[in-house]
Parts: structure tokens; C-alpha cells; sequence
């Protein structure tokens, strides 16, 4: 019997897209595009030392990279950074509308009043 928390997880991983970039998001075990650095050390040649992180099945794996793919892997993180700000916003903006109608149907039925925001 799937919960109503998995089904939810279930249908985000169904409207989510994969990214295109560098693959360094996708975890190697899970598959899953949570992955981000938890260290990043430059190292000689224009390289890097990451050290990343998935959020989901918290699997870690440590890889070298260019910097030309560093440099593309922070640009996907930036991509996915501003995904969630643009959601979180969306929820946010849906449960403030969501409040202000159940606070405007209780105006209408006279289930409040001034008394019951009395600060004394």
C-alpha cells in the first residue's frame, strides 16, 4: 500500500525533467537528480577535486573533474536552485491565497470578529 507522502513523491518524480548538463547531479546509485557538492578543492591544471553528496539516498562519491565541466555542474546547481526558489514561491503564493479564502468565508459567515483579535 503506497502512503499519501509516496504517492506525492511518486507524481513530483513523474513531472520532474532531467536536466541536461554534465550528469553530475545523477546519483550513481539511485539514479536520482539530488546530488550536489559537499566539497570542492582546485587541484594543479585547471582541475577540481569534488567530494558530492546525494540528498536523496545519501550515497557519496568522490570524482575529478575540469574545470570547463566544474564550472558547467555549478550552472546546473544554479539551474536547480532557482527551480525550487520558483516552487517554493508557487506553494507559498497557492497557501496564502488558499488561507485568505477560508479567512474571508469566515468573515462572511460571522464566525469571527474584532474581539477575537484582541492583543490584550
Amino acid at each position: 500500500m503506497i502512503t499519501c507522502e509516496e504517492a506525492d513523491v511518486e507524481v513530483f518524480k513523474r513531472r520532474r525533467r532531467h536536466p541536461p548538463g554534465t550528469g553530475l547531479q545523477e546519483c550513481a546509485l539511485c539514479h536520482d537528480d539530488f546530488v550536489v557538492p559537499v566539497k570542492a578543492e582546485p587541484l594543479e591544471l585547471g582541475r577540481w577535486d569534488l567530494r558530492l553528496r546525494c540528498g536523496q539516498c545519501g550515497t557519496y562519491r568522490d570524482v575529478v573533474v575540469s574545470d570547463g565541466v566544474a564550472k558547467r555542474y555549478e550552472l546546473d546547481l544554479e539551474r536547480g536552485i532557482s527551480e525550487i526558489a520558483t516552487a517554493l514561491r508557487r506553494e507559498d503564493r497557492d497557501r496564502m491565497a488558499a488561507e485568505a479564502r477560508v479567512f474571508i468565508a469566515a468573515l462572511e459567515h460571522d464566525l469571527i470578529d474584532a474581539v477575537d483579535f484582541d492583543c490584550h
